[in-house]
């Protein structure tokens, strides 16, 4: 099976590191495996090379199982060090109807206005919570309605710069790219 066909998940928080390879055609699991780590906390003052040893073990494990490198990597990090920052803002359309561009300068405004913020954290998710057409609340992109303003609500996760831009060094080290990172505490809030 080549890497092409499978995503492969490393779970990271200070207790665990865990490794998910999954088939891409039917998200069927093909390895699975978790190991105990002993580190005080996953910030960036982490000394990422104890991690070494256990990641390199991994990788060697699933390239093993799937007889295939592994070049890319899906992330999952669990650390007290989140920043969750809610933004609202609010467009006048008068009486236009809602596009699907008002909505993404929006949420692009907002994104500019929490990086020119937080210089240091790096927007790991990009939430919206709730939009508001004519004082009304929708949980959905209410596109296609005539409005008077519009407002959303979003919720942004944050990671520390430092700490993505360490442990994709980390992974680096293994000729890995880390394709992308997910907040382990929003991910599971699907799951609960």
């Amino acid at each position: 099976m080549s890497e092409k066909e499978t995503d492969v998940y490393f779970s990271l928080n200070r207790k665990k590191l865990s490794t998910g390879v999954f088939k891409k055609s039917d998200h069927s699991l093909i390895f699975f495996n978790e190991e105990n780590i002993s580190i005080n906390s996953l910030n960036e003052y982490t000394n990422f090379e104890i991690l070494e040893k256990p990641i390199e073990k991994n990788i060697r494990q699933i390239e093993k199982n799937i007889n295939s490198f592994v070049n890319n990597i899906f992330l999952m990090i669990d650390t007290n060090e989140t920043l969750s920052i809610y933004i609202s803002l609010m467009k006048k359309l008068d009486n236009k109807k809602i596009q699907q561009k008002d909505i993404k300068h929006l949420i692009q405004d907002a994104k500019l206005q929490i990086l020119k913020a937080y210089p240091d954290k790096d927007i790991v998710h990009i939430i919206v919570k709730k939009y508001f057409v004519n004082d009304l609340d929708y949980n959905f992109v209410p596109v296609d309605i005539n409005c008077n303003k519009i407002s959303i609500d979003i919720q942004f996760i944050c990671f520390s710069k430092n700490l993505v831009k360490k442990i994709e060094n980390l992974f680096n080290n293994f000729q890995i790219s880390v394709d992308r990172i997910i907040c382990s505490k929003y991910a599971k809030s699907f799951v609960d």
